[in-house]
């Protein structure tokens, strides 16, 4: 009854099997026709491989054998079957066309016409984790796009699309575009409130003070459903820009409500706080750079040059001097931190 696992199919046995009567053989085969169309085999078996992953996502009957080539054909790497990928995104399948999708993102060549084209048509998909799929891949093999759609995506259904709308236009950068940005402050309102923070931190980042208080409320929420990248990101700004008026905030990030421990983005916290000049932050910082491990004087080397602490260097020389006890690295990007704080405060007059 517990017998030991079946040995993988040799090429000859999976191209066999993929034809088989029972769907939990082809399906078997299938994972094993993977392994064999892996770039690292022989060319010939990875051809016959590929080829054979390729008729069973256009011919199976079964739609979890189809997903599972086409899952396959995006393990393998194979870049050589973008033709039958893009046929399956009109497959009646709903998980079938997310694979599709899904591997032409990753297998793709940036620009390549004959998938950027398919998949913008997907924007408009009555389903909204298809739009949400073909934005993303597209945010890699065609930039341009996702910020020319950016008014359409913001007006999407789906907090989801409308949120990773704003993501890709903050990772390819709007530049000057007046217009576009006047979109993204209207977002700001948005009731999701991932949405509304993803648009905050896009517009402060482009120099937009309408952003602040959304900044803010975001970090003082509790309990806020948010993605934790985009909370960290709000807490970098709010220390980046000078929001003072996030310290309380930030406090119970860095501290804890009884100031006996923080958030699981204290360290962060601490960081924006000491940024801000919070005497109590910037000495547990400083404090850190004499703790017990070698890992937490790393770590507090690190947050010492990136608040700008500059009456820490003594310290940090003492730690670069002494490879033991600190990484090397990070120590002396922490150095070179300070020492352009110093310069720009020099400048400052």
């Amino acid at each position: 009854m517990f017998g030991p696992s079946p040995l993988p199919r040799s090429l000859a046995a999976a191209l066999r099997d993929a034809g088989a009567p029972r769907p939990h053989v082809r399906l078997g085969a299938v994972r094993d026709l993977a392994r064999h169309a892996a770039p690292e085999g022989p060319r010939a078996d990875r051809a016959s491989a590929r080829a054979r992953l390729s008729e069973v996502l256009a011919r199976d009957g079964d739609e979890a054998v189809r997903a599972e080539a086409a899952l396959a054909l995006a393990d393998a790497r194979a870049e050589d079957q973008l033709e039958p990928l893009c046929a399956a995104l009109a497959d009646g399948s709903l998980r079938v066309r997310q694979l599709a999708v899904l591997a032409l993102g990753e297998l793709a060549v940036p620009g390549a016409a004959e998938v950027v084209e398919p998949l913008r048509a997907l924007l408009g998909h009555a389903e909204p984790s298809l739009r949400f799929q073909a934005l993303l891949a597209l945010g890699r093999l065609a930039p341009d796009v996702p910020l020319a759609v950016l008014a359409a995506a913001l007006a999407d259904p789906d907090a989801e699309v409308r949120w990773l709308a704003l993501r890709l236009a903050d990772e390819h950068g709007l530049g000057g575009d007046e217009r576009a940005l006047s979109r993204v402050e209207r977002a700001l309102a948005d009731p999701a409130p991932p949405v509304a923070l993803a648009a905050a931190i896009l517009l402060a980042r482009s120099g937009r003070v309408a952003a602040h208080p959304a900044l803010i409320a975001a970090v003082a929420a509790s309990g806020a459903r948010v993605p934790p990248d985009d909370l960290v990101a709000a807490i970098e700004l709010c220390g980046e820009l000078g929001l003072s008026a996030a310290t309380r905030a930030l406090e119970r990030h860095a501290f804890g409500r009884l100031g006996l421990g923080g958030s699981r983005f204290a360290w962060q916290a601490r960081i924006a706080l000491a940024r801000l000049g919070h005497e109590r932050a910037r000495a547990h910082l400083v404090r850190g750079l004499d703790a017990w491990s070698r890992d937490a004087r790393t770590h507090a080397a690190v947050a010492v040059g990136a608040a700008g602490i500059v009456e820490a260097r003594p310290a940090l020389e003492r730690l670069a001097a002494d490879a033991s006890r600190a990484d090397a690295d990070a120590v002396a990007d922490a150095l070179v931190a300070l020492a352009r704080v110093a310069a720009a405060r020099r400048a400052a007059g």
